[in-house]
């Protein structure tokens, strides 16, 4: 017992003689930093400042009194440091939190935005610490108009070194106005451009580049409804020339274009190819490549389209990029009908990307449209279908995923299998190996209605 009573001691006696030390380096601060007015007014002040920013030591143990020390620094010494200003955002954010009522709570917050108002005005950073303020503003639903005007403020003044919550909060408060009727929703893809493009700018940033990759996810989602080919088209068309050396506007633009398929319309199509084109003469690339060769797709020009997905194969930095590239020139080649080299590219995808069905879902689509061509005068046509379920069992085995796709197709397919007594016509029976004698050529079995 003992003990813990001269343990306590010692504490108290730490605590004074901190106090101490820190009233004495106030004396000395206020003789040589006095005539600044950093640590108050007056000598007196300066000792008052510094015996009050002692506060810091009790901001867990005892809140009340830090934020009676907190409330006598900052009305002393404003000048002193930045902490000052963070540690109160904190301490009346929090109180704001625990209010049950209305009115008291507002009282914490408008001291929240003083505070940042005072910040800005003492330490300067006003971009930086208005999108703070207008982050605080968005979560803790405050007028709406107010909330943007401020974040649009905080994003011209940093440009791109917008912070990463900013960004975000300045998305969710273009919306806001849209539901308000004061915003287009051209306004909020305008928005979005601008924010993805300001996290392009950040995101391979060693120390924050996470942030901004979190960020555009977040903004993306946010945006997503607003999205469509309805808006996108006509706003593309219409930036394109003032934007065709913008290159974010232009990486942004197209996969925007690209994710919603608005190449599926001739004005889409007609955008969608001025954009990609753009793009990849001024940053050639995968993704630049891949979105012209979709422009060809779409027009049936399967030769261009699997020129441009060869160079986007070539291009693509990683094996699953290669892979989706290789199958896209697999997809091309079928609807050109030359399944043979559909085949070839459905294949290397299949051997770049484990694990991954699609490839065997396009052979086996590619082996099933074969059916006249491997007519034999035997059982050719049918074998065709019985390559092609083979190639089906085998993508569900590898990809869960299209299981059921796969069982779908080969439901339709079982219905093309022959009777029994066909089969045993030619001397065969249920089971039996039998190979496929055209492009296929492939052993596999046979199997009726």
């Amino acid at each position: 017992m003992q003990y813990g009573l001269e343990k306590e001691s010692t504490i108290n006696r730490t605590k004074q003689m901190k106090k101490l030390a820190l009233i004495l380096t106030g004396l000395i601060i206020s003789l040589t930093a006095f005539s600044q007015g950093k640590y108050g007014a007056t000598p007196a002040d300066s000792i008052a400042c510094i015996e009050s920013l002692i506060y810091r030591d009790y901001l867990k143990s005892e809140p009340k009194l830090a934020l009676d020390l907190w409330r006598v620094a900052y009305k002393t010494c404003p000048q002193s440091q930045k902490t000052l200003y963070i540690n109160g955002v904190k301490m009346y954010k929090k109180l704001a939190k625990k209010e049950k009522d209305a009115e008291q709570k507002q009282v914490y917050l408008d001291t929240v935005f003083s505070i940042f108002d005072q910040r800005i005005e003492m330490f300067g950073q006003k971009g930086m610490v208005l999108g703070l303020k207008g982050q605080t503003m968005l979560s803790t639903k405050q007028d709406k108009e107010e909330t943007y005007n401020i974040l649009s403020q905080a994003i011209e003044l940093t440009g791109d070194k917008t912070q990463s919550g900013t960004l975000v909060a300045m998305m969710f408060a273009t919306i806001n106005m849209e539901k308000l009727d004061k915003k287009s929703k051209e306004d909020v893809v305008a928005m979005f451009e601008k924010t993805t493009a300001i996290c392009a700018v950040n995101k391979d940033n060693p120390k924050t580049g996470a942030r901004y990759v979190k960020a555009n996810e977040k903004i993306q989602n946010v945006t997503s409804p607003y999205l469509d080919c309805a808006v996108l088209v006509p706003l593309a068309s219409k930036n394109f020339e003032a934007n065709q050396e913008n290159l974010n506007w232009l990486r942004t633009t197209m996969r925007l274009l690209k994710k919603n398929k608005c190449y599926q319309t001739d004005d889409g199509a007609a955008i969608f190819g001025k954009v990609a084109e753009a793009y990849f003469a001024k940053e050639p690339s995968a993704a630049g490549a891949s979105g012209i060769a979709t422009i060809y797709l779409s027009k049936k020009n399967y030769s261009k389209a699997i020129e441009f997905f060869k160079k986007a194969v070539d291009m693509a930095e990683t094996d699953d990029e290669k892979a989706e590239y290789a199958l896209s020139i697999g997809k091309a080649y079928s609807y050109s009908r030359s399944f043979s080299q559909a085949r070839t590219y459905a294949l290397k995808a299949a051997g770049l990307k484990k694990g991954w069905g699609a490839p065997y879902m396009l052979i086996g689509s590619c082996y099933a449209q074969s059916a006249k061509t491997c007519d034999d005068g035997e059982l050719g046509r049918f074998a065709a279908y019985w390559a092609a379920v083979d190639k089906y069992k085998k993508a569900k085995a590898v990809d869960a995923s299209v299981a059921k796709a796969a069982n779908k197709q080969i439901a339709s397919i079982s219905s093309r299998f022959p009777a029994t007594k066909d089969v045993f016509f030619y001397s065969k029976k249920t089971g039996d190996s039998y190979t496929v004698k055209c492009w296929i050529n492939e052993t596999t079995i046979i199997r009726t209605r």
